[in-house]
């Protein structure tokens, strides 16, 4: 059974724990087919690092996992002047400061009315919570435990405290690893007694702080890297190693560009990019002395760095980054006309049959008096609805117009590969839509379809709330959610990835007024 999302977030904004509660009868106790089986598949990042590994473990390479956190100051020792804005494009972490909360009479009193605890004990609690002595995530469990209260009660209690909600971050002076060398020279001056030459390798996420996220920039990324130290280690013989290591990863007739501006962890005139076919696939360079020096490494190192999603997409001809490592959310499918409109349906339905039949009587009587003059009122529906007696019309206060807006009636129409609403006579559009409205497919379902739909619905649900009378209504719809119309993510990645529209738009202007008489 599928669950009706829309009404879990409605009841768990109005009422969190009693809805986490309802909500556990949902899950089924017993599934009736087997999960397991099948043949699975693997992300094509996760199988580049695991060839990566091998070639390099291969090649004589120890793997190290190098630390994901690094110290601002680590970033000034290897940059030196240079550091500043390589800072900027780092992320900092920052954690919330434990609150110093107190206890009012007001405060006990509220928690009183939730459970009755000892007042006392909870004060320890929230002393040795800001003391360090208890971790976040163990705070409810404290509180269960300790003052004989069910989960629910504890975080009802824990919701009575603004404080914890309002705690702002502070930063830290650890960062995220920007670049695997920021890690590389900690591990370096670790190993340094060990037997020479060293030769390492490490694969692992790198943190950018891009300003924007597009088809080439991502913020976190996947970097194959290696250093190899030894007395006399030299960069020619490190380009003859990465031309060894990269020829292994399929990339052939390897060209060695010398960069203009070295950055400052590199001696001047060592960092080199590395071209496959006129592209750049990877960065290599000699460590500068003076980045070693700060570490006390007395030893030569050569560095290599690429990207694996640079790699992929180079050896696929993927164009966008994202739909390479999060094809969930960026993978454009194409589709037809056909399977397009399948994506395209009413959201908001009634719950009930005489919901149902609401939403068809509020259509009829619509549609009947569409084009009478404002002021006005019709009936639409007198009977049962969620046990009470209901009285539903359909309405237009405003003067001088008429009791539908001019977008009510409009159709939906796939064509091409958009999606259009328009009016069952276009003669009057400013352009010609000749070509939708005869060679694109129509929807099971008008504006005012959806429309209807969603007035049933929200009066079914206000009844059922215990609401006496109220007016429900559609103004102006500036796009399919407006007038109550689903159109699924995949439909909407496939739209916006040729460049067509969703054009459902209107003065729509449409409502009801119900009442339990």
């Amino acid at each position: 059974m599928k669950l009706d999302t829309r009404e879990i977030k409605e009841k768990a904004k109005a009422d969190f724990q009693r809805t986490w509660l309802e909500t556990a009868k949902l899950i089924p106790e017993k599934s009736g087919r087997s999960y397991s089986g099948g043949r699975g598949s693997a992300h094509p990042i996760h199988e580049l690092v695991q060839k990566v590994r091998k070639v390099f473990i291969e090649l004589g390479f120890h793997e190290i996992e190098n630390p994901v956190f690094i110290n601002e100051e680590d970033v000034y020792k290897q940059y030196g002047p240079e550091a500043p804005v390589i800072l900027d494009r780092v992320y900092y972490l920052a954690g919330l400061p434990r609150p110093d909360i107190g206890l009012s009479d007001a405060k006990i009193a509220e928690i009183k009315r939730i459970a009755n605890v000892d007042i006392e004990k909870f004060k320890g609690i929230l002393r040795e919570y800001r003391e360090g002595a208890i971790e976040g995530d163990n705070f409810l469990e404290e509180m269960k435990g300790r003052l004989k209260v069910k989960t629910e009660e504890a975080s009802a209690i824990l919701d009575l405290f603004p404080e914890f909600r309002s705690i702002q971050p502070v930063a830290s002076k650890l960062t995220l690893r920007s670049h695997m060398t920021g890690a590389w020279f900690p591990t370096l001056q670790a190993m340094k007694d060990n037997e020479l030459p060293l030769k390492l390798f490490s694969v692992g996420l790198r943190f950018r702080r891009e300003q924007k996220v597009d088809s080439t920039h991502l913020r976190a990324h996947y970097g194959g890297s290696m250093v190899v130290m030894g007395e006399d280690m030299s960069n020619g013989t490190g380009m003859e190693l990465s031309k060894e290591i990269l020829g292994r990863l399929g990339f052939s007739e390897i060209n060695f560009k010398k960069k203009e501006a070295t950055s400052n962890y590199y001696a001047p005139g060592t960092e080199y990019e590395v071209y496959s076919e006129n592209i750049e696939i990877a960065d290599v360079g000699m460590y500068s002395p003076i980045a070693l020096a700060n570490y006390d490494i007395p030893y030569h190192v050569f560095n290599l760095g690429f990207g694996l999603e640079r790699m992929l997409m180079v050896k696929g001809r993927i164009k966008d980054v994202r739909e390479l490592l999060y094809p969930q959310f960026h993978q454009v499918v194409d589709l037809t006309d056909e399977e397009l409109l399948g994506q395209v349906e009413v959201d908001l339905k009634p719950k009930t049959a005489e919901g149902l039949k609401l939403a068809e009587a509020i259509k009829e009587s619509a549609l009947k008096h569409a084009q009478e003059k404002s002021p006005c009122e019709f009936p639409a529906f007198e009977g049962r609805l969620m046990g009470k007696n209901v009285s539903v019309k359909v309405v237009e206060k405003e003067a001088n117009t008429m009791l539908l807006g001019p977008a009510a009636l409009n159709d939906i129409f796939v064509h091409e590969g958009a999606i259009y609403g328009l009016p069952k006579d276009t003669s009057k559009l400013k352009f010609d839509v000749s070509a939708i409205t005869g060679k694109g497919l129509k929807a099971g379902f008008s504006f005012i379809d959806a429309i209807s739909s969603y007035f049933a619905a929200e009066v079914e649900k206000r009844v059922e709330a215990g609401e006496k009378s109220g007016l429900v209504q559609v103004k102006m719809a500036k796009g399919p959610a407006d007038i109550n119309v689903r159109v699924s993510e995949k439909a909407r990645r496939f739209i916006e990835s040729k460049n067509k529209q969703i054009s459902i738009k209107g003065p729509v202007f449409t409502s009801v007024e119900y009442e339990v008489v």
